[in-house]
């Protein structure tokens, strides 16, 4: 595995010449929910967030079995006919490949306004990375990044896919909002990645913490570590939120 050159992360938010408070994030785990009620639910947190009426959010959750790509289609990524997938293919408005959502990956949607934390496209990439690395070694996994290829690897292996969306969800008045994020694959069953070529890398292959680990890991404790994670990674207090009030979030304007 060869690292690309080092970037530095500028944990954002943690005072300095402007003398500025921690920022904080807001969270919650959300449980099982459906793809495109998620990708509402971004839409609707990252609308408010370039208003800045509500602080950077990351939403913790896991999908039902789903295969989701980037803007190009699955191309030729497909191993099997779509009919045959044994799961919807959705289209989404996400950077990357092809890749596999399902019960026992760790999905973290995060929603930053890039501008106030500071970041540019590489560096939250990269930070998000970071994070991922951090939170494998409390189970014992070593997880790298790979030069010109995002996620995290453990050997040849991919253990987290990244596929981000930035853009400017309240027109040229707002922020440069994130949506999208990160998938870990904790417990989930690695059979469905190999109907797919997993993010249109043939040559490689996926695994899991469990795989990896000598035990399971709880999924709730894995979610609990990442978000902490994130917050020091980004430079964040992170602030627990009703997971009922974040899902019935609805924007009102438009």
């Amino acid at each position: 595995m060869t690292d690309c050159p080092p970037v530095i992360l500028k944990q954002s938010g943690s005072g300095g010449e402007r003398g500025e408070l921690i920022a904080t994030c807001d969270y919650a785990y959300l449980g099982l929910v459906e793809y495109t009620e998620a990708l509402e639910l971004q839409r609707d947190l990252a609308h408010e967030r370039a208003l800045g009426q509500i602080p950077d959010t990351l939403l913790l959750l896991e999908h039902p079995p789903v295969y989701t790509t980037g803007r190009r289609g699955p191309g030729a990524n497909l191993r099997i006919s779509e009919s045959a997938l044994g799961a919807p293919l959705v289209e989404t408005d996400r950077g990357g490949e092809i890749t596999f959502h399902g019960p026992g990956q760790l999905i973290a949607y995060s929603i930053i306004d890039l501008r106030q934390a500071g970041l540019t496209v590489v560096t939250y990439v990269r930070s998000l990375e970071e994070t991922i690395i951090r939170t494998l070694r409390r189970y014992g996994v070593e997880g790298s990044t790979e030069c010109g290829l995002t996620g995290v690897w453990t050997g040849e292996d991919k253990i987290a896919a990244i596929g981000v969306r930035v853009g400017k969800p309240a027109g040229a008045a707002g922020g440069w909002v994130t949506t999208h994020g990160l998938a870990l694959n904790v417990t989930v069953d690695l059979d469905w990645f190999g109907r797919i070529v997993p993010c249109g890398i043939a040559d490689r292959g996926v695994t899991s913490i469990e795989k990896l680990s000598a035990n399971t890991p709880p999924f709730r404790e894995v979610a609990a570590d990442l978000a902490r994670d994130f917050g020091d990674v980004f430079g964040r207090t992170m602030v627990k939120e009703d997971p009922a009030q974040v899902r019935a979030h609805v924007v009102t304007s438009v």
